[in-house]
């Protein structure tokens, strides 16, 4: 690509935050981001303890972007007598899957892409897992009887987990009510998504309000009623509009970011990046930098 294309593409890029544009550029970065996530489960890469779950919190943010991507092409809800149709488009699912992908990415950022050492990584991965075993302790014991045997299973698991947690030089660190959370409850992330996404590599500026919203809209909070109410699902509503062009924007530069965090953690997945059309590549760039803080 000569100066002068990049120069066209830059604008174009600058200029795509039309719907149309925004979906035909997220698509081409979701199926990128696949094609380097590809080539990690292809590689087989030495992963350190723990790792393996870079690549489920990336396929959850593919994934998750894809319905979005579908979603905002609206839909078509026909009553149950068949006798009125309407052209709708479900913003509120929008948010709430907007939500959880950003989620999944200060996840990453928390247990994997720091610069922390590894003992105190280890420490925060062993608190999220051990959390996600007792959460399902909880949910076996209400199922059926052929699930006993996985409930003992875990059980054992996080007495060995709780074990090495304390054992952690990391323990001592924790408050009085963070202890009594993790023997009682779990103790997943040691510090809230709010104060996560301000630590981010992600523009707070950009990203901290739409998630507070966007959190309203996954707790059914009043705010988020009334929003709907006073509007519309109405696909052509230009408000409607508006702000599924702002959440594909989002996760563009999501996807974005995280593609670039991959190719920089896993050496093999440099050659898929590279063979990525240049015109990608550049779009992903340029949408990386405008997300960084």
């Amino acid at each position: 690509m000569n100066k002068e294309d990049k120069i066209l593409t830059l604008l174009k890029e600058a200029n795509s935050i039309t719907l149309p544009n925004l979906q035909e550029s997220l698509e081409l970065i979701l199926k990128g981001h696949a094609e380097v996530l590809q080539s990690i489960y292809e590689s087989k890469p030495k992963l350190e303890e723990g790792e393996v779950f870079i690549e489920t919190l990336i396929m959850k943010i593919i994934f998750a972007s894809k319905s979005v991507l579908d979603l905002s092409n609206g839909s078509e809800f026909i009553t149950y007598k068949g006798d009125k149709k309407l052209d709708i488009i479900d913003t509120p699912s929008i948010y709430v899957l907007t939500r959880s992908i950003i989620e999944a990415f200060l996840t990453l950022e928390y247990l994997y892409f720091n610069e922390l050492e590894l003992e105190e990584r280890l420490f925060r991965y062993n608190l999220w897992r051990v959390s996600g075993f007792m959460t399902r302790q909880n949910h076996l014991g209400k199922l059926q009887k052929k699930h006993a045997e996985k409930q003992e299973r875990e059980k054992k698991l996080i007495a060995e987990i709780k074990l090495k947690i304390k054992e952690s030089k990391f323990y001592s660190s924790l408050a009085k009510q963070q202890t009594w959370k993790l023997d009682k409850y779990g103790l997943p992330r040691l510090i809230s998504w709010i104060e996560l996404l301000n630590q981010s590599r992600l523009k707070s500026r950009f990203f901290l309000n739409i998630y507070r919203l966007y959190s309203n809209y996954a707790h059914s909070e009043y705010l988020s009623m009334i929003q709907i109410n006073e509007g519309s699902l109405n696909k052509n509503a230009p408000f409607n509009i508006s702000t599924t062009e702002s959440s594909l924007n989002n996760i563009r530069m999501i996807n974005s970011m995280t593609i670039l965090l991959l190719k920089e953690r896993f050496g093999c997945t440099a050659s898929a990046y590279k063979n990525l059309d240049e015109k990608l590549r550049f779009t992903i760039e340029f949408w990386e930098k405008i997300a960084k803080e």
